[in-house]
């Protein structure tokens, strides 16, 4: 299934594997996108769901199609039903390909297939020589907390209106409880594992059981042996195997589905505390570019519904702050008194947003939206185009999967992770401005090394929870946020995006922008 090889590369074959579904002899991200959204919603607001296939221009529409999509989600039953039927329109809407060129759509497909009949993987393991690491190390500024110094930073992000106060509660738990770091009867299953915001770093140090799965190229495996004989835990690993003999480790997540499923459920074997095996806990951090990440998402999901069956099977996801959102009163609250203080809304900004005829610095959370039993939810609405639709959908759909899933009563971990300085943000002309700028908005900016030793923590905190019901579907993701400080700035985001790209380097305007008033850092 590999298409060509070099030192370096290793390029799936997409002609198989996960596709999206063939319409008209073509397989269009645009139709499959519109289709999807509009799948999701066609039983909550018809009308809307009309409008979205009736558009021209996907690439466009599809954030304000998305944002008022969430703006439904403020009734709890209607934000389960628009999650429950956007999967299966994704899964209706795509289609699994063999190796001799059948397709068969998607969800028939995981249903029916034979997963003893797939190919065969090979494995490898790499045991870890390290001292086992028994407390929670941030990295930050130079430094690394841990014990009261990190639950200080932690009221610090809190009374700064950086974090949640549930993400700092999470946390604190863990930080109390260091024998649940090595996450004893689980075994994390990474898809993604050397994702630079993903937990390996941290779990192969606490002496986690962790399996690896990623991209067959050279350099990814030796990050991630490096850091599993490093560690005190254990990594093992698919390898596809030929008539050479064992390749290099690692599989095509997409391309390799049905192996992939063979293999996992061949080392789900008896080999703890004499059950069927350990509860399985599948984290998600799958990228790609364009159509290639929602076929990833789709293949993700598939292994995502195959540990959801189980019990005791855990699914984890980060969900991405440049998305919408609803958030509670008190979010709104603490912005609106932000509006009120000059450091933070100042003459610059009010001169700005007279002279822009109201398109810049406008007010956040003007409209409010009640559900079921008159809670009042705003949007925050961080979208960025710049990564455009497929970006958007895929992470969709990974929240989709986390609100069923919790809704069906099975631990779910589901986090907004902070805008942080990973390379696919530093690639990025465009989003890398804004995020220079975003301290002039109150705005904290994460280096990926703080952000996924904080999502490590979170992990290990919600598996230990187990099945927590949110008192809404929505209060998955703003209840233990890290965003930053975006969803409590007092602008409308949208309407400060573009000045924050504008003042991320040198410059009058950069000059003329107080830095709002923060509590501090360390404590």
């Amino acid at each position: 299934m590999v298409k060509r090889r070099s030192a370096d590369r290793d390029e799936p074959d997409r002609t198989r594997g996960v596709r999206l579904g063939e319409r008209d002899g073509r397989r269009s991200s645009t139709r499959y996108g519109s289709a999807v959204v509009a799948g999701s919603l066609r039983s909550t607001d018809p009308a809307l769901a009309d409008e979205v296939e009736a558009g021209r221009d996907w690439r466009r529409e599809y954030a304000g199609h998305l944002a008022r999509s969430t703006t439904l989600a403020a009734s709890a039953t209607s934000a389960v039903r628009i999650a429950r039927d956007g999967l299966a329109a994704a899964h209706a809407q795509a289609a699994f390909v063999d190796d001799e060129g059948n397709e068969t759509p998607l969800d028939e497909w995981r249903r029916t297939a034979d997963v003893a009949a797939a190919p065969a993987l090979g494995s490898t393991t790499v045991e870890g020589t390290g001292e086992r690491l028994e407390r929670v190390e941030v990295p930050y500024r130079g430094a690394v907390l841990s014990g009261a110094v990190l639950l200080r930073q932690l009221d610090t992000w809190v009374a700064d209106g950086v974090v949640e106060p549930g993400f700092a509660a999470a946390i604190a738990r863990v930080e109390a409880h260091p024998e649940w770091l090595r996450l004893p009867g689980h075994q994390v299953v990474l898809l993604g594992a050397g994702a630079a915001m993903g937990p390996l770093p941290s779990l192969v140090r606490w002496g986690a059981d962790v399996v690896a799965v990623d991209v067959p190229v050279p350099r990814v495996w030796e990050r991630i042996a490096g850091l599993a004989r490093a560690g005190a835990g254990r990594v093992t690993a698919p390898v596809r195997e030929d008539a050479a003999g064992p390749g290099v480790p690692g599989v095509h997540v997409a391309q390799d589905l049905a192996a992939l499923r063979r293999w996992l459920a061949e080392r789900h074997d008896g080999h703890h505390d004499g059950h069927a095996g350990p509860a399985r806990v599948l984290g998600t951090h799958l990228y790609a570019d364009g159509t290639a990440h929602v076929e990833l998402t789709l293949a993700a999901d598939v292994l995502a519904q195959d540990v959801a069956g189980a019990a005791d099977g855990v699914l984890a996801y980060l969900n991405t702050p440049t998305d919408s959102f609803l958030v509670p009163e008190a979010v709104m609250a603490h912005a609106r008194e932000r509006a009120d203080d000059r450091t933070w809304n100042g003459t610059v900004h009010r001169a700005a947003r007279r002279a822009s005829g109201d398109r810049l610095f406008r007010p956040g959370y003007a409209t409010t939206y009640a559900d079921e039993q008159g809670e009042r939810w705003g949007l925050v609405d961080t979208l960025v185009d710049v990564q455009g639709p497929n970006y958007a959908l895929a992470k969709r759909m990974q929240r989709w999967r986390g609100v069923v899933n919790a809704a069906d009563g099975r631990p779910t971990s589901t986090t907004v992770a902070p805008a942080s300085w990973t390379r696919s943000v530093t690639k990025n002309r465009v989003l890398a401005s804004v995020y220079a700028g975003a301290h002039r908005f109150g705005v904290e900016i994460f280096q990926p090394e703080t952000a996924a030793a904080l999502m490590a923590a979170k992990l290990v905190a919600d598996v230990h929870d187990g099945p927590r019901p949110a008192a809404h579907p929505e209060a998955l993701f703003s209840s233990t946020a890290v965003h930053g400080g975006l969803w409590r700035q007092p602008f409308e985001p949208r309407s400060a995006l573009g000045v924050a790209a504008l003042v991320g380097g040198p410059g009058t305007l950069a000059r003329a922008l107080p830095v709002p008033r923060r509590t501090g850092t360390r404590g």
